[in-house]
């Protein structure tokens, strides 16, 4: 085995622990779809804007972020369950066991937000252009970096349960302080200024406005910034690397965390 194919394997049992189960792939897709349906359509004429339009994008960027974020959830089983230390023992480098997880964080998160895109494209016939495919390099490296913020989880919590209450925790967060709801003005509004630029910054902020751009041929909130977007998801993807570096360095010279 050479380290391209180490890799590949690690990519793939990720991979395959996530879309294995075709049932609760289903019902989290029907679940995804059921709430953008019943909420967008419920608000779609009580408001100034077609929330519709609005909250669709909102739902497939929150399905990518919990579909990358899955991976941290996976290392974390595989640091408590020995399957980390048995990578380790492969013939693969820290950092080819790194960039596996990650890269394979983007691919799940990429695929299950293609999924939910082209199921809502039945409703939302503008997502069936070319642009929406320019997207999709864009999405995986939003993913990659999502990923990030889980490899910080497993560096803070270790072996331990907390992962869990952090994951939850930090999801709530970073979906609640984001335009996947409400446009920005809305959110001006009731927030501090320090907060509201956190959410125009937000990176499930920037990938929710890059969907809106395709549907409705301009950012609804005008919060849109491709360079941000990328900015945002490298430098997450960045601290991702770190940090699963040191938990699995830690690893390595002490066997457990």
């Amino acid at each position: 085995m050479n380290q391209l194919t180490g890799m590949l394997r690690i990519m793939w049992i990720d991979l395959s622990y996530f879309f294995r189960t075709k049932w609760l792939i289903g019902t989290l897709i029907a679940l995804n779809i059921t709430d953008m349906l019943v909420v967008g359509l419920i608000y779609k004429n009580m408001m100034s804007i077609n929330y519709f339009n609005f909250y669709a994008p909102g739902v497939i960027v929150t399905g990518l972020f919990f579909a990358s974020f899955d991976v941290g959830r996976r290392v974390h089983l595989g640091l408590t369950e020995g399957v980390s230390q048995y990578y380790l023992t492969l013939p693969v480098s820290l950092d080819g066991i790194v960039l596996a997880h990650l890269i394979s964080a983007g691919l799940g998160g990429a695929i299950y937000a293609g999924i939910l895109t082209l199921v809502a494209s039945a409703f939302l016939h503008q997502l069936l252009t070319p642009a929406t495919l320019l997207l999709i390099p864009f999405m995986f490296i939003l993913a990659m970096g999502l990923a990030g913020i889980a490899a910080v989880l497993n560096l803070f919590s270790k072996a331990g349960d907390r992962y869990w209450v952090f994951a939850d925790g930090l999801q709530t967060a970073f979906v609640s302080l984001s335009t996947i709801a409400y446009p920005l003005t809305i959110v001006s509004s009731y927030l501090p200024p320090a907060l509201v630029t956190f959410v125009e910054y937000n990176p499930l902020s920037q990938g929710a406005e890059a969907l809106r751009t395709v549907i409705n041929g301009a950012p609804s909130s005008g919060v849109f910034n491709l360079p941000a977007l990328l900015l945002t998801s490298l430098v997450l993807f960045g601290v991702g690397v770190i940090s699963y570096r040191h938990v699995f360095t830690e690893l390595r010279e002490l066997g457990k965390l």
